[in-house]
């Protein structure tokens, strides 16, 4: 086809020996573009917010589709954007402030107008959003991105000045009278008195080095026996102080393992599938909160409530240590997801990997390594067991140890901070045993004695002397 179009676009008797010599150089004689001598343009002016409702609109690119081009890939449709935890259906971003003068609540639709034109969209109360400004995220509200993404969100070009710029005053806010339900993954944003997310500054760490760990834990007595690990003990250290929030882990995971979309009606009704959450939580005021996240995982506890109480043992501990699924046993009890502290085990409650399903993944994304689980079936993190099952093998066929290093998990071969490290904890040299040794190594919940094998290190901030005492003279009193 390619040849027969240059036939005819290049007609004449040579025809081959032009046809050859492109080929060998890389181009074709005589398509080349004019030159063109690109113009410096100035910048727009600063946005004026004393306007209308002395409101600024600010464009952002979706964290997850960026300016639309990914809008009908389901896997980042899904995937919860860092700090409002929302998936599918955006909304226009605003203060606590500014929703306690117009009477807001979250997911009530507004009416922005600016410069003649207007648009319908959702609200988000995101703390630390500046006092008079409203953000809103362009990427959705396409009409021919692919089944994926028709109609998803709103369309946020559709209120951008004709310059491009990226902020803009003059903006108009209508409160309607009805509402979209969102689809958040997170409804709660504080740990209700526990500290599961520990964190300090350098000055208190250096006066106390085991903050995280105040008293030495006695580690209580089990009704259940002990057991060796003689070959790997598989570990798994999560640096709180590294991990920016940005949820790659999430979307690494759901590829490596075929994990399901499901779409925004299910994650509504708390039903999504990740493997993997990172929850966010806020301190200090409202209106300048520090953030911070925690990736959870299945914790592969070694004493796993799960396993207790599962009628068919269809959850079983490994030699190695690991927290198994035998997905042909399951007969979808639940018993394991209520009996677990840490809500990371997750239910399919429809055939969602069917080919023929609206949002269901093309059979041939799936990877062959992973079983597709069906209706009724419990799944939850396993920590990428086919990939530790080929290092394993790959290392026992060329006769020699199992490297540290060798071998890393999805969510650790995607972290861009390199939050997560992976590994034996029966080598005594391995990075993620180095990790668990720190004085910041702590368990979450361990006063349950679950005894996880996923550990987290405590956050050490050093904030900014200057910046800290300015923000101390200026906080009221």
């Amino acid at each position: 086809l390619v040849r027969e179009h240059w036939r005819q676009a290049l007609p004449g008797a040579d025809f081959e020996r032009h046809w050859h010599s492109a080929l060998q150089q890389g181009w074709i004689d005589g398509t080349a573009l004019p030159v063109a001598t690109p113009r410096v343009r100035s910048a727009p002016p600063r946005p004026s917010v004393t306007e209308p409702d002395g409101l600024l609109l600010q464009w952002r690119a979706d964290p997850a589709l960026h300016d639309g081009h990914y809008a009908n890939n389901g896997w980042l449709q899904e995937l919860p954007r860092p700090l409002t935890q929302l998936t599918w259906d955006g909304a226009a971003l605003i203060s606590p402030a500014l929703a306690e003068r117009k009477g807001l609540r979250e997911g009530q639709r507004v009416r922005l107008t600016r410069a003649g034109r207007s648009l319908d969209t959702p609200v988000w109360i995101q703390p630390g959003q500046p006092a008079r400004a409203i953000t809103l995220f362009v990427g959705q509200g396409r009409r021919d991105a692919g089944r994926v993404g028709n109609g998803v969100g709103v369309n946020a070009y559709r209120l951008m000045p004709d310059d491009g710029a990226f902020a803009a005053g003059g903006v108009t806010l209508e409160v309607l009278d009805d509402s979209a339900a969102l689809a958040s993954t997170q409804q709660h944003h504080n740990m209700a008195g526990r500290d599961l997310f520990r964190e300090t500054n350098l000055a208190a760490f250096q006066e106390d080095p085991h903050f995280a760990r105040p008293e030495p834990v006695e580690e209580p007595i089990s009704l259940y026996p002990e057991w060796d690990y003689p070959d790997h003990a598989w570990g798994m250290s999560i640096d709180l102080n590294s991990c920016i929030g940005c949820n790659a882990c999430i979307t690494a995971c759901q590829a490596e393992n075929n994990i399901p979309i499901v779409g925004p009606e299910e994650v509504r009704r708390g039903h999504e599938m990740h493997w993997i959450r990172v929850d966010r939580y806020y301190a200090g005021p409202l209106d300048d909160p520090s953030m911070h996240f925690q990736p959870v995982p299945c914790m592969h506890c070694e004493k796993a409530p799960c396993e207790y109480v599962c009628p068919v043992e269809a959850t079983q501990h490994s030699s190695e240590g690991l927290n198994e699924m035998i997905y042909n046993r399951c007969v979808g009890t639940r018993y394991c997801s209520q009996n677990c502290p840490y809500k990371v085990r997750r239910f399919n409650w429809y055939h969602y990997t069917e080919t023929t399903a609206e949002l269901a993944t093309p059979a041939a994304a799936h990877n062959p390594d992973v079983t597709v689980r069906s209706r009724g079936v419990m799944e939850k993190c396993t920590y990428c067991v086919q990939r530790i099952n080929q290092a394993e093998t790959d290392a026992r066929n060329e006769d020699r140890p199992l490297e540290d290093g060798e071998l890393r998990t999805a969510c650790q071969q995607v972290c861009p901070s390199e939050a997560i490290e992976f590994g034996d904890i029966n080598d005594r040299h391995s990075a993620v045993s180095r990790a668990k040794a720190s004085p910041l190594n702590y368990a979450m919940l361990e006063e349950l004695n679950t005894r996880p094998r996923t550990t987290y290190l405590a956050g050490v901030r050093n904030p900014n002397p200057a910046i800290q005492a300015l923000e101390e003279r200026e906080a009221p009193a």
